[in-house]
């Protein structure tokens, strides 16, 4: 076992950790497909099967508006246990009322809505932990292992959750039901104080004890006061439009073509398969290759391998493009946001975390909206046109950056400033 290895499972707090995250991760890639699959089901429309989703992202987001700030100010440990509490409640109620035959389209989307809702004020604990339990210097490596893990999760969990779904609408939101009472059991033995001693959340300063309302502004204001993060915020919300909109009108195509559960379901393991591949790339490269350039190539890759999907709508030409975009991810996540995380206070890194993903996942609120709205108008091939155009936009921004092509490797991270 490598030293850098060694670090992780030997440090405080972090087995019991990483069993409660990569639990909910196994629940919510259950269910992702099953609930797409059961909102088309139940409704017999695309238009209203993208609701859904879109319902549920903007109660997330919305209420992640402040979860950062909630999380930063109260016991993480307790929050992770909660969010588990309400996972089991929420889908475990999914699959009896499926059992019983009396789950309405109404009643679907106000359990998801609410649990949505509920996973944005309390989801951002997990990650808040992470940076107070182990080494800033082993940041990016965690961040690999964590996205080669949840591709590796997300490979399986749509392919069995689309499977599961096959024999019975009720069995993927029962087994996500139960992932997220392990995951809830595991949470309890994550140990009380990060590795320096202190108190997870007052590690740089007693933030707790402050207004509400002041840290929620010292949040926004210190990312919003760095030029790097504004540009990063502004190329993340466009790709992750054109990618999760592009996956919504795969998965709404194939639906209303009438494909089965299980092909659809490889759709999603593709593209989870590709980013296990990236993740292992990203372990090798992510602490010796300078950031900034590698980036940009990364973006560019994507718009590339985006664009055959446009032109066709052939099952395995969908199958292996798509896919081929989840490669460079995981490589992107552990540079780009394993330095921003690296270089943010640890008393900040619920908020950082929010002033992060809330404005990159504004546009894909409405990305499965868009994408069922789109298809009945301007066909498969128009709409994968207009979310390719938008990763395209993206990859111009990312690339006229100066301030991320100047990015360097890890090693230098400690002499580098995030402006």
């Amino acid at each position: 076992m490598s030293e850098t290895t060694k670090s992780f499972w030997h440090s405080a707090g972090y087995i019991p950790w990483f069993t409660a995250d990569t639990a909910s991760a196994v629940g919510a890639a259950l269910r992702a497909l099953a609930i797409s699959l059961l909102g088309y089901a139940v409704s017999g429309s695309t238009i209203a099967a993208g609701w859904l989703g879109t319902s549920s992202m903007i109660a997330q987001q919305v209420a992640s508006v402040f979860g950062g700030t909630f999380v930063d100010r109260h016991d993480r440990k307790r929050l992770i246990v909660a969010n588990a509490v309400v996972g089991v409640l929420a889908w475990g109620a999914i699959a009896v009322l499926l059992l019983c035959g009396a789950l309405s389209f109404s009643v679907l989307l106000l359990i998801a809505v609410l649990a949505s809702g509920i996973n944005g004020s309390l989801g951002s604990a997990t990650d808040a932990m992470l940076r107070s339990i182990i080494d800033i210097r082993y940041y990016p490596k965690a961040r690999s292992l964590n996205e080669g893990r949840d591709a590796t999760i997300a490979m399986a969990g749509s392919p069995i959750g689309g499977f599961l779904y096959s024999i019975a609408p009720w069995l993927p939101f029962l087994a996500s039901a139960c992932m997220y009472a392990v995951a809830g059991v595991a949470a309890t033995g994550i140990r009380e104080y990060g590795s320096d001693g202190g108190r997870i959340g007052e590690t740089d300063g007693d933030a707790v004890k402050g207004g509400f309302f002041r840290d929620f502004l010292e949040g926004w204001s210190w990312s919003l006061h760095r030029k790097t993060l504004v540009v990063v915020l502004i190329v993340a919300a466009l790709v992750n439009f054109g990618v999760n909109g592009i996956q919504y009108a795969i998965q709404l195509h194939l639906v209303s073509c009438g494909t089965n559960a299980t092909s659809i379901g490889f759709i999603s393991g593709g593209i989870s398969l590709m980013m296990l591949v990236g993740s292992l790339l990203a372990g090798k490269l992510s602490d010796k290759v300078p950031v900034g350039p590698t980036v940009c190539l990364a973006y560019l890759f994507i718009c590339l391998c985006v664009l055959p999907m446009a032109l066709t709508d052939s099952y395995w030409i969908m199958l292996v493009a798509n896919s081929l975009v989840g490669l460079p991810f995981p490589l992107i996540n552990a540079m780009l946001l394993g330095f921003i995380f690296a270089k943010s206070p640890t008393s900040m890194q619920g908020r950082i975390t929010v002033t992060l993903t809330v404005p990159a996942q504004v546009l894909s609120m409405f990305c499965s909206a868009v994408a069922g709205t789109l298809l009945p108008a301007l066909g498969f091939h128009g709409t994968m046109l207009v979310f390719f155009a938008v990763l395209a936009a993206s990859a111009v921004l990312v690339t006229c950056s100066r301030s991320i092509r100047g990015i360097p490797g890890a090693s230098q991270w400690e002499r580098t400033a995030l402006r």
